[in-house]
């Protein structure tokens, strides 16, 4: 089974699989926070499970917080519909619940060896040294609200799925004579003559007529338009914010000094090895042993690894901490049972704890109560601040009642720049966001109460609006005339290029050469390159997919932002797929994987065939409406 598992884990499709696991644990947890009012909470029917509401609404919130980072950390559920990431979740949901009945009724059972396994392996789960370390994984599984027999039953049916996968894509080969014909395609290289002629180098093209000019400016008119601007007002709350006015009296700190006295200062630290047995008996055995030739000599008769726990704490060691920290160093601990195992445990290393004396830690714990006494007060305050712009209140009487210093912005645009072209609020932390919030508003409406990073929460409101609009001419003229010349450069320099192309048409390299220097223009010849080349040497990615478009001897034309550039193809190298240093592994990668897309698509279909899908649209739009 572990080598079945071994074998198909390097599937493309497995590993999406598998990191469907991994990335749920950031909605793990959320429940059903809408009441349905008696309507049927199943959104969807795969077989015969039901998907409910409660689990897309999981799964649309995980596929939410996904995208969020990628459009500026502000995206509303309205918008996450728009981008498709509601039917997105459904479908996967769908396709989990197809594969989970597949493997059921396949009779396909996870053991508690591959689960171990597998756990052990999760590089999540791995320490600095590449080791498995058991603190780490209940530190991961504890940060996501996950329990260890939640994970394990999560991971018996995430395997499970990857086992049908797996076997449903075995054996794919990619046809020879398809691999070697893309081969050729994707290897053949090419070498081009280039000579570049800089716009620059046509000089002096004098300077429009009036009329001329207007009729540049009327053309080109999106280049002299300011763009919209904001007035804004910005009223914020914060944690640290709260945190300066708070004070804490003597009587308090010391308490809290002797509340904390174990974890202020230096924990004592130790470097513990460690040998993970199946069962009591194998572990006392390896502890009988361990006490006379040492751990190491131990489990290597034992045919079991030693997990070194370089510098860890006794909080970091939760099961085994109390066995860790009692041992002297260089003795061997008993059997000591786990929710992983059973474990033989030696002190390799103490490093001492240090605590420190109440004057020492005063002001950490000064900074530790204020903090935690902001947080307590921050989301009351929040609540009060949100129930109170609800309610219609102004911003100004909102910030007034609640102590929230209010920030004017004259000017901003949509990227956070005043009219001036600088940053309209430099060192605001979040200001993109609360931009991004202002320029989804009418002029004078004011947003809800926003939650941003770092315990902040603002509110923003729009006191006025000045719609984009193209500037005089008169305040843009020396810009226009210098686009009319940049323009009339470039012009003149395509015109140019024209004839230089039709020299290169004739002749040889040196007169190549020739052909360059004397029009004010530079020379060069690319090293071979690929039809997947971006650029090459200057060379464009338009003059790049050109050149594999022509015969040697032909010309292309293409320009830069600042200059002409005319290519004439020189040689094709051919790629040949019996050569010694042929490299056709990466091309049979791709053709597989194409190959296994389609067969997992048609797998997929009769799947559904089998376990018929049904989705209750009219539930989903009425669940996940606009407001709701």
């Amino acid at each position: 089974m572990l080598q079945f598992i071994r074998t198909y884990a390097g599937s493309w499709v497995v590993k999406i699989l598998f990191v469907l696991l991994i990335v749920s644990f950031a909605a793990w947890g959320i429940g059903d926070m809408i009441r349905t009012g008696g309507i049927s909470s199943t959104v969807a029917s795969v077989g015969k499970v039901d998907i409910d509401r409660a689990e897309l609404d999981q799964e649309f919130r995980r596929q939410m917080e996904r995208l969020r980072p990628m459009v500026g950390g502000n995206l509303t559920t309205e918008q996450a519909r728009q981008f498709g990431l509601l039917d997105q979740s459904l479908s996967a949901l769908v396709q989990r619940a197809l594969y989970d009945q597949a493997a059921r009724d396949a009779g396909i059972s996870v053991g508690p060896d591959v689960v171990r396994q597998r756990i052990a392996e999760e590089p999540a789960f791995r320490n600095a040294q590449n080791q498995f370390d058991a603190s780490q994984f209940r530190s991961v599984l504890r940060n996501n609200q996950l329990t260890e027999d939640g994970y394990v039953a999560l991971l018996r049916r995430e395997t499970a799925r990857e086992l049908v996968a797996g076997a449903v894509g075995a054996g794919v080969t990619p046809p020879k004579p398809l691999v070697q014909d893309l081969y050729r395609f994707r290897g053949e290289r090419r070498v081009a003559e280039v000579v570049t002629l800089p716009n620059a180098a046509i000089g002096d093209v004098g300077v429009p007529d009036e009329a001329e000019l207007t009729r540049y400016y009327e053309d080109h008119q999106v280049r002299f338009t300011a763009p919209e601007y904001r007035s804004l007002s910005i009223a914020q709350l914060s944690a640290d914010e709260i945190a300066k006015d708070i004070q804490i009296p003597d009587n308090e700190l010391r308490a809290a000094y002797d509340e904390r006295a174990d974890e202020l200062g230096t924990p004592e630290r130790r470097t513990v090895e460690m040998v993970l047995a199946d069962d009591e008996a194998k572990a006392k055995q390896i502890a009988e042993a361990a006490k006379t030739k040492g751990l190491t000599a131990a489990a290597k008769d034992a045919g079991t690894d030693v997990i070194t726990l370089d510098n860890v704490t006794r909080n970091e060691l939760p099961e085994i901490g109390e066995a860790a920290f009692a041992l002297a160093q260089g003795a061997v601990s008993d059997a000591v049972r786990s929710g992983l195992g059973w474990h033989v445990l030696t002190v390799t290393a103490i490093q001492p704890g240090a605590t420190k004396s109440f004057e020492e830690a005063r002001d950490q714990l000064l900074a530790e109560l204020r903090k935690e006494k902001a947080m307590d007060s921050l989301y009351s305050i929040a609540n009060r601040v949100e129930d109170q712009l609800a309610s219609g209140a102004p911003l100004e009487e909102v910030a007034q009642a609640q102590s929230l210093p209010i920030a004017k912005i004259a000017a901003v645009d949509s990227s956070g720049k005043a009219p001036d072209g600088q940053d309209a609020a430099p060192g605001r932390p979040n200001f993109a966001a609360m931009v991004q919030t202002a320029f989804q508003l009418a002029s004078g409406a004011t947003s809800n109460l926003t939650e941003a990073p770092n315990n902040v929460f603002y509110a923003v409101r729009v006191d006025g609006v000045t719609p984009a609009a193209p500037k005089p001419l008169a305040d843009v003229r020396d810009q226009a005339v210098a686009g009319w010349q940049d323009d009339k450069r470039a012009k003149l320099a395509a015109e140019k290029a024209q004839d230089i192309a039709a020299k290169l048409k004739q002749g040889s390299e040196a007169a190549a050469q020739d052909v360059a220097s004397q029009s004010s223009a530079s020379f060069a010849m690319t090293t071979p390159f690929t039809r997947d080349a971006r650029s090459v040497e200057g060379l464009p990615g338009e003059l790049v997919r050109k050149l594999f478009e022509v015969k040697p001897g032909e010309t292309v034309t293409g320009a830069t932002a600042d200059s002409q550039v005319v290519a004439r193809l020189k040689e094709i190298i051919p790629a040949d797929p019996a050569a010694s240093d042929a490299t056709l592994a990466t091309v049979e990668s791709t053709v597989a994987q194409g190959l296994e897309s389609d067969i997992m698509a048609q797998f997929g279909s009769a799947l559904r065939n089998s376990y018929p899908v049904e989705v209750h649209r009219n539930r989903i739009d009425q669940f996940f409406a606009s407001g709701n």
